[in-house]
């Protein structure tokens, strides 16, 4: 085995493990090595509720980058999330020893030294600190007072702060998964490394990591960590919410129904019936329309709530990047342009480039893989976690079998009908090959799209339907809508406080 300098990183999130594991290269970039994903249970809003489930997914996990990677890991950075992780200020001040009131690199460390004498509160530890600014007697700001006059130096450290007992679950999980906490980093003090620059976060930027039950929120002002906040909602609330508009519909399957056909502005939907299916016994439809309200409901709550964080921190009109969006929900369609309409700010969707490998952008060109990745540059600079030789590496063939299983549909199409290989209304129905399963007398009159549960996540078929709504060819208001989407409205946009977090 080549010898490297291996970097080893875990995100533990509601839904999902996902494990990391990199190298720096000659050129200073990051080589990935590996990325894989395992899903969980027993994380609530980024609390272990079930130290038993959420060892045994990290486990499993950590076989499969093992093979993958061929070496065995002992030590890793992890990151932790949740209303549990906050940041607080703390401002102090040393008087200069220089007589002639010269400010040095000695005043500063001991005003840094000052501060690692503060004490968290009660139940709380520091994760970490770092200065916001430097005053001298004048009170202007300064990025670097060494060679300045003043008879005082003073600064505000912004201070990362988590509650014990959620740090110490988490630090049982890993203990009982065999392996060693290298550095646990605050999600929203290190998600930024690898989708913002230095000079977008010298102008100002936010960004917001839309998880599964956690967004993570970071400020970054002049170059520094000004603000993070972790909002205990995500993609799950939205799965909730179609759950209970259309109680028909598996619960196996409101996830892969959310990718697929999801959208986050109604207007920006196309007017159509999904036909969800299980096995051969369709269920009954759902507009994309109804699908695209409910989650835009809930999508304009989380944004809401993003905003009013950066607004109430003082940061509303200092964001000259913008607001970068990352995280598995940010995948879903005209998420970006919700968040401008509630921020006014220029938003994007970003994945893990900057400072990575051009070899290793394929790897990590999924928004949920973008903070393992930001974990690993800034592993990288904390120094190389410590391995072992896979003496007996799994055969090559066997991960890519399994990542063939597991692939999606491709969504490079821009209409369902070409996503998904249904015949448009003034074309004949194109023949399926032998192995997919077929009914080639169904011609329906609106494009009817089909979405099958876990059994048959990759079946699409047309299917006749006798309902009238579909039938006409599209979405009704006054049909469709009042029929079936007003009876879950309270409970598709109700409140976040009252949301059922138990998916």
């Amino acid at each position: 085995m080549e010898k490297k300098s291996y970097i080893v990183a875990v995100d533990i999130g509601s839904s999902e493990v996902v494990i990391a594991v990199g190298s720096m290269n000659e050129n200073g970039s990051l080589d990935v090595e590996t990325v894989v994903t395992e899903p969980t249970e027993g994380v609530t809003a980024g609390l272990v509720d079930n130290n038993e489930f959420v060892a045994e997914a990290l486990r499993r996990a950590k076989d499969k980058a093992e093979a993958e990677a061929g070496i065995v890991i002992t030590d890793a950075y992890v990151s932790i999330s949740g209303k549990f992780v906050r940041c607080a200020r703390y401002t102090d001040h040393v008087f200069v020893e220089d007589a002639e009131n010269c400010i040095s690199q000695r005043d500063v460390r001991a005003l840094r030294d000052r501060m690692y004498n503060v004490k968290a509160a009660d139940g709380e530890v520091i994760m970490d600190l770092f200065p916001l600014n430097y005053k001298g007697d004048s009170g202007v700001e300064m990025k670097n007072p060494v060679g300045s006059y003043s008879k005082q130096l003073s600064s505000t450290y912004n201070f990362i702060l988590c509650e014990r007992a959620a740090k110490d679950r988490f630090r049982r999980v890993f203990l009982d998964a065999g392996i060693k906490v290298k550095g646990m980093f605050a999600s929203a003090a290190v998600v930024a490394e690898s989708v913002v620059t230095t000079e977008e976060k010298e102008e100002g930027v936010a960004i917001v990591d839309i998880g599964s039950g956690v967004t993570d929120v970071a400020v970054y002002c002049g170059n520094v960590l000004s603000y993070i906040a972790s909002i205990p909602i995500g993609g799950s609330a939205i799965n909730s919410d179609i759950r209970h508009f259309n109680g028909y519909i598996p619960v196996k399957t409101i996830e892969n129904l959310k990718k697929r056909y999801g959208s986050a502005v109604v207007t920006e939907t196309i007017d159509e019936m999904i036909l969800i299916r299980k096995g051969s016994r369709p269920i009954k439809p759902i507009s994309r329309v109804n699908l695209a309200a409910v989650i835009g409901a809930r999508m304009t709550d989380i944004a809401e709530y993003v905003w009013n964080e950066i607004r109430e921190a003082g940061y509303a009109k200092k964001l000259g990047a913008g607001i970068v969006l990352t995280g598995g929900v940010a995948d879903l369609q005209n998420v970006a342009l919700l968040f401008n309409n509630v921020t006014g700010q220029e938003v994007r969707v970003a994945c893990a480039e900057i400072g990575v490998n051009t070899e290793s952008l394929e790897k990590v060109s999924s928004p949920n893989k973008t903070l393992a990745v930001s974990m690993l540059l800034r592993g990288a600079q904390e120094g190389a976690c410590p391995v072992g030789i896979l003496h007996t590496p799994m055969p090559k063939a066997a991960p890519v079998v399994e990542r063939t299983v597991v692939e999606p549909q491709p969504t490079e199409p821009q209409t369902i009908n070409q996503r998904f290989g249904v015949a448009a209304a003034a074309a004949p129905v194109a023949a399926e090959p032998a192995q997919q399963p077929y009914n080639e007398t169904a011609q329906p009159v609106p494009p009817v799209s089909t979405i099958a549960t876990s059994n048959e996540a990759d079946d699409y078929d047309d299917e006749e339907e006798n309902d009238d709504d579909i039938k006409r060819g599209g979405f009704s208001l006054s049909g469709w809508l009042s029929k079936t989407f007003k009876k879950g409205l309270d409970n598709a946009f109700r409140n976040p406080d009252d949301e059922d977090d138990d998916y």
